[in-house]
């Protein structure tokens, strides 16, 4: 008992000791605070809305950003845009240290299409003359929609606008829904359509290399292989009333398909192979691929805005491409090239648009 009660009154003695009123309180240096992890991942592709999360360690203590607005609840930062166009940089400082993210910032529902050299038309045995010579064409840098302009976005077009209405009668067994392709309308009802959306139509070179997915070689969006086995929504089956029908395919529909609803090209565009035919910017000129320029072509003007500026007195033949519901799978080729007056309406006409990269 004694021997206890020694060991108890020399560990009373140490702490005491330690603790005495004439001690120096320690200091104990706070960790500093590191940046931890972010969504989206520094690197990816987001819209100029999207929010940015970013976790810390701790709170971080004067967060500043060189992009966006920031807010901070606790550990967690939020940076909100809306953010440019384009490639940017979002510089992270604070009391402790800082960091940096990257992202591509794409427009809601658009694909960015890079700048550079491919080669337009085709001298395939299914080529027609006006795909001839193939040609080597350079494009500048350029957004395109994802998908064809559904029923859904038209009609909030037609709404906030007081354009007229199509004859949403006659349009529904072809585009049942609001996510199918709008069809029977216009060349001048598409140029309206995009100038409201703060875009326009694709120029006919544009338009041939975002279908192509960046491949030289490729036949159609996914290569070389026959549109069957639902690859694209064109001529099969279903259409059995038409001699030129496929009756060795069935893509799943009789007229169109919601968009996005087959595999996308390597871009990340849908439909550019079927479903509807695509009016272009372009004047139709079968001989315009020999007297082509070599840098953003475009057929009927010098620039996309002198037809914009004007689109509405325009009268010639315009170019449409992709090939459609009701089309055969030489013509949803690439390089296939269609043409109708830019008033005409049809069951199997839709559209997308592009953006100018500001």
């Amino acid at each position: 008992m004694k021997k206890i009660f020694n060991i108890f009154m020399v560990n009373l003695i140490i702490l005491f000791i330690s603790c005495g009123s004439d001690s120096e309180d320690v200091d104990v240096e706070p960790s500093p605070v590191k940046f931890e992890s972010v969504l989206p991942k520094s690197g990816s592709t987001i819209h100029p809305d999207k929010a940015i999360l970013v976790l810390f360690t701790a709170v971080p203590e004067d967060l500043t950003v060189s992009l966006g607005t920031v807010d901070v609840p606790l550990r967690r930062a939020t940076i909100t845009g809306p953010f440019p166009l384009g490639e940017i940089r979002i510089e992270l400082t604070w009391a402790d240290g800082s960091h940096t993210l990257e992202y591509t910032v794409n427009p809601q529902g658009m694909i960015l299409i890079p700048s550079g050299e491919f080669q337009m038309g085709s001298e395939s045995e299914f080529a027609a003359e006006d795909e001839k010579p193939v040609h080597s064409v350079f494009v500048d840098t350029f957004y395109i929609d994802m998908h064809e302009v559904t029923v859904g976005e038209y009609r909030q077009f037609v709404e906030t606008t007081g354009h007229r209405e199509p004859e949403w009668g006659e349009i529904a067994p072809y585009a049942p829904t609001d996510q199918h392709p709008i069809v029977l309308v216009s060349w001048h009802d598409a140029m309206a359509y995009a100038k409201w959306a703060g875009k326009r139509l694709p120029t006919e070179a544009e338009w041939e290399k975002a279908a192509r997915g960046g491949s030289v070689e490729k036949t159609y969006p996914w290569g070389n292989l026959t549109p069957r086995n639902n690859r694209c929504n064109y001529a099969d089956r279903n259409l059995s009333i038409y001699w030129w029908s496929d009756q060795k395919a069935d893509d799943g529909y009789t007229f169109t398909a919601p968009v996005g609803s087959y595999t996308e090209n390597d871009y990340g565009l849908f439909d550019t192979a079927g479903n509807v035919l695509e009016w272009c910017l372009d004047e139709y000129d079968a001989g315009f691929y020999a007297i082509s320029e070599g840098v953003n072509p475009i057929s009927g003007a010098n620039t996309p805005q002198e037809i914009s500026e004007s689109f509405n007195t325009v009268q010639s033949f315009r170019v449409l491409r992709g090939g459609s519901w009701l089309a055969t799978e030489q013509n949803v080729r690439n390089s296939t090239r269609f043409f109708l007056p830019p008033e005409s309406k049809s069951y199997s006409v839709g559209f997308r648009c592009v953006l100018d990269l500001q």
